[in-house]
């Protein structure tokens, strides 16, 4: 990833606007695997100052998936901390950058519309949002997650 997602301009912004990276050589520093309980490389934790994980992804992602992934994490962090209006913000963006990756797209739907019902108070918006889910994604699992609504 060093040397094709992180030079990536995108990438490099994004990273540099919302986050603040550490990189750890397992080799040199293997108590590294143990710290964050990882042994496998790559591997993207998204963590508050405080190490409160809220997102972690194994293997090697291109650009345009690795900003899906990042967007995801900010979204979730969001998420636990109860910023409803920070967490509608950062899941339209995730929602934005995860288009077109079947493995990320899915996910960024369901917390968009779970968001959008949170911020506005209106159960109709998480109905919505997650008909929406369903529609284009019915064999992904936050499909499934969702589909009790269906009765």
């Amino acid at each position: 990833m060093g040397a094709v997602t992180y030079p990536n301009p995108e990438v490099a912004a994004f990273i540099a606007e919302y986050f603040i990276p550490v990189q750890f050589n397992v080799v040199e520093q293997p108590e590294a695997i143990d710290r964050f309980n990882s042994a496998w490389t790559p591997t993207l934790i998204v963590q508050d100052a405080a190490g409160r994980e809220y997102r972690r992804s194994l293997g090697y992602l291109d650009a345009p998936r690795f900003l899906g992934e990042m967007a995801l994490g900010r979204l979730m962090e969001s998420v636990h901390r109860r910023d409803d209006t920070a967490a509608y913000e950062r899941a339209k963006d995730a929602v934005r950058r995860a288009k077109g990756d079947a493995a990320r797209e899915p996910e960024a739907l369901y917390f968009e519309a779970v968001a959008a019902y949170k911020a506005a108070h209106d159960p109709a918006r998480l109905k919505e949002g997650w008909e929406r889910l369903m529609e284009r994604f019915p064999e992904s699992d936050w499909a499934k997650k969702a589909s009790f609504i269906r009765g």
